[in-house]
């Protein structure tokens, strides 16, 4: 019941929000896996190409869980687990979905941060499978920034809400996977977005 009314609570809010999203998701032929800081989840659901199937990463807690049920009330798929709780059930789960032709969703400072630094399994993941990282970058004209151990994001009504896909990262090989862990780390971090 908590998830269905913040699924409606989240629903109504997007209303008063204007949410773009610059390069069609529908740009990429086959899966992808999308990385984004936590801190700028909220409306993200609404920025997604809803003809493309995608599974969320999300944690087995109790917050975890929650934002599971609202998760599925978008018509999103998710994978239980992370860095701390289950990783290596996670880990197989999505190389499966991106086989399976599904994108994956993952926060790489999630679930508990530190925020804003890029955790080794996207890295590994997207070098495995061979899927490109799309980095995806949120810039909001008027925000509120939670006292959360990510300074969660909630764009004021009536705010302008940019959702950016930022140009594919590939780990061709295990040397450079340090590089491109910092490489993600950096466009996430200092995207410069019009």
């Amino acid at each position: 019941m908590k998830a269905l009314l913040l699924y409606l609570i989240i629903r109504i809010y997007r209303l008063f929000c204007f949410i773009k999203v610059t390069r069609s998701m529908d740009s990429y032929k086959t899966p992808v896996i999308y990385a984004f800081w936590h801190n700028s989840i909220l409306l993200l659901p609404f920025a997604r190409d809803k003809r493309r199937k995608i599974k969320i990463l999300i944690s087995t807690h109790a917050d975890g869980k929650l934002a599971s049920g609202v998760i599925k009330y978008f018509n999103l798929g998710t994978v239980g687990g992370s860095s701390h709780r289950n990783p290596q059930k996670a880990f197989r789960e999505m190389v499966k979905a991106l086989r399976d032709g599904y994108d994956i969703g993952i926060t790489p400072d999630g679930p508990k941060g530190p925020a804003k630094k890029v955790k080794r399994g996207v890295i590994e993941l997207a070098y495995i499978t061979k899927a490109p990282i799309i980095p995806v970058v949120l810039s909001v004209n008027a925000a509120w920034y939670l006292n959360s151990w990510d300074g969660f994001i909630i764009p004021k009504p009536f705010s302008s809400v940019k959702y950016s896909l930022l140009e594919p990262i590939y780990i061709k090989n295990k040397d450079e996977m340090d590089k491109k862990s910092k490489e993600l780390e950096n466009a996430l971090n200092n995207a410069y977005i019009e």
